[in-house]
């Protein structure tokens, strides 16, 4: 019987995931990166509690856990490639009419996407939101594929191999960790707030900095364009200034 936190039903699911954890951390990768069901996937959390328990149980591998969870996060980059690839302009025109809360996620990634071009693909996994979407515009803009698959390798090796290292020094470290909360309940569950509010900060911080990038390449489109319509105000030939002097 497996006995790890003494709860019964927390239990069985981490026997569960012990005993399947190379299948849990594959398809936990290959979830999180595939179009609209990333959005609900927490695969992140599968490859820290895979770590976790390959440090207690001594029957997993964090090199094969590493290893896996590459393989899975590649595999469902390119199902959400080739589904972008297909499916086009069109495929996320229906998204946006389907899932009208998923919109605007869509447009701020597509965005960013054209902002920064191919190396999104390898920043996009590091930003909560719309990591799962890059692949599907990657595919949708026809990005070439080598380009694609060298981002989606690097980052997914680079990502992997933070959850991977969180996951197994907290287990590596369990009764260290436990007993220094015994001893400074206070400081720690300070310590902890404190770590948390920089991670929530962090996060809001991306995330408009994100908007903010995407809402200044807005407002520079919509200059350009203006410039285009009044080619007059733009100093191009034929404006209704050289119309004056004549």
């Amino acid at each position: 019987m497996f006995e790890l936190t003494g709860i019964p039903w927390l239990d069985a699911v981490l026997a569960f995931m012990s005993a399947h954890g190379y299948l849990a951390t594959f398809f936990g990768g290959l979830l999180e990166n595939v179009t609209i069901f990333g959005g609900f996937m927490p695969g992140e959390t599968v490859v820290m509690t895979v770590s976790f328990l390959a440090s207690q149980t001594k029957e997993l591998s964090p090199v094969v856990i590493w290893l896996v969870s590459v393989l899975g996060t590649m595999a469902g980059s390119n199902v959400s490639y080739g589904i972008g690839h297909r499916g086009g302009r069109p495929l996320l025109d229906g998204i946006a009419r389907r899932f009208p809360r998923l919109a605007k996620g869509v447009d701020k990634a597509e965005e960013y996407f054209e902002i920064h071009g191919p190396k999104t693909v390898f920043i996009a996994r590091f930003t909560a939101g719309f990591k799962n979407w890059i692949p599907t515009l990657a595919g949708v803009s026809r990005m070439r594929m080598l380009p694609f698959q060298l981002y989606t390798l690097i980052s997914a090796a680079v990502y992997s191999t933070g959850l991977v290292i969180i996951g197994y020094y907290f287990g590596e470290h369990l009764d260290e960790i436990l007993a220094f909360f015994k001893r400074n309940g206070g400081w720690a569950s300070l310590a902890i707030a404190v770590v948390f509010g920089a991670y929530v900060g962090y996060r809001v911080w991306r995330s408009r900095s994100i908007t903010r990038q995407v809402a200044e390449h807005e407002l520079g489109e919509a200059a350009e364009e203006a410039c285009e319509e009044l080619e007059s105000s733009c100093g191009e030939p034929g404006s209704l200034g050289s119309g004056d002097e004549e």
